[in-house]
């Protein structure tokens, strides 16, 4: 069964768009199946079912620290509801927000799909994903998956090596507004505090070919983390121009990844544009993905995008000057 990916930055409106995506009656949502996984989403090499499972399955130190529900954002679902039957400050990665996203009993569903995973065979992980995600999309009678994680532009390379038959949505949005959101995602902060201290030991982090844990380097850093301090790189403020140096490193290894591939082998979806002409993007996005628009779809997803005040006219006159400077649309390479 076919796939696509959602490939942004981190809060630049990929939320609203696996919410919209959610409502088409042909595709299946799965929203931050990868990015909850973290580290562990793509290890190298043949994996048996229960090694695969247990990246989806285990909770994390980080995991549990940053995707609880006083600290995550609105879309870490789990928790929220009533009778949840797992411990929403360390649950599975899965059901921080991929299963609640989908339904109202998400530890039923994961039980199902721990059975459904115990009999694959040893296999690569992009297989166990393919056979999972498309069961996934069978049982609920949707013809494509259609995966959205955080951050995941940064995997571009990544997901088009390890799935080349899958359709690439790159989401773009406002640098400046994209920053400030960022500043107030504890996930966000962490992520950009961590790049710079790992950067001046000479390693990379937002290196595109071993990010979601590609790399030997995040087995090292797992054993680390337990003796990092945490807790106060997720909850104290960060400063606007470290994320903005952020959002840029990661916007440019995302385009630089996109423009190895064919263009049309990926669409772009501006966020802007989503919010001021919704129906005509979710039109457009739909023809991409090869499924069709039903006007009860146009109409019900086109309500949900809504435009909101600018933070970014609200920053002090120097710092916004320098947040708003334009990466160059030839380092970006996106279509005029």
């Amino acid at each position: 069964m076919a796939g696509a990916f959602i490939l942004g930055s981190a809060r630049c409106g990929s939320t609203l768009v696996s919410d919209l995506i959610r409502l088409h009656p042909e595709l299946l949502s799965l929203s931050e199946v990868f990015a909850t996984a973290g580290a562990r989403a793509f290890p190298p090499g043949q994996l048996s079912a229960l090694d695969f499972w247990r990246g989806l399955a285990e909770p994390t130190r980080i995991g549990a620290l940053a995707g609880n529900p006083l600290r995550a954002p609105r879309e870490f679902l789990y928790g929220r509801q009533q009778g949840n039957r797992h411990d929403p400050f360390r649950c599975p990665p899965l059901l921080q927000v991929a299963l609640p996203h989908l339904t109202d009993a998400p530890d039923d569903l994961f039980d199902q799909l721990a059975a459904e995973v115990a009999a694959h065979p040893r296999q690569s992980v992009t297989d166990h994903y393919r056979q999972l995600f498309g069961a996934m999309a069978m049982a609920r009678n949707r013809r494509l998956w259609v995966e959205r994680s955080g951050g995941s532009l940064v995997a571009t390379r990544t997901l088009a090596r390890l799935f080349p038959e899958a359709r690439l949505v790159l989401l773009t949005r406002s640098g400046p507004e994209t920053v400030l959101s960022m500043s107030d995602y504890p996930a966000t902060r962490l992520a950009a505090r961590m790049w710079q201290r790992m950067r001046r030991l000479g390693i990379d982090l937002l290196d595109p070919d071993s990010h979601y844990g590609r790399g030997r380097i995040w087995r090292v850093l797992q054993a680390l983390s337990i003796a990092m301090p945490v807790t106060p790189m997720l909850d104290r403020s960060a400063d606007p121009l470290l994320l903005a140096r952020f959002w840029s490193a990661m916007m440019i290894r995302g385009a630089q990844a996109l423009a190895t591939l064919p263009r049309a082998r990926w669409h772009h979806l501006s966020y802007e544009a989503l919010i001021a002409t919704p129906e005509p993007e979710l039109a457009a996005l739909a023809l991409y993905l090869g499924v069709s628009a039903p006007a009860g779809w146009l109409r019900e997803a086109g309500a949900l995008p809504v435009s909101r005040p600018s933070r970014a006219d609200r920053l002090a006159p120097l710092r916004g000057r320098v947040l708003s400077r334009p990466a160059p649309r030839a380092m970006l390479r996106l279509p005029p």
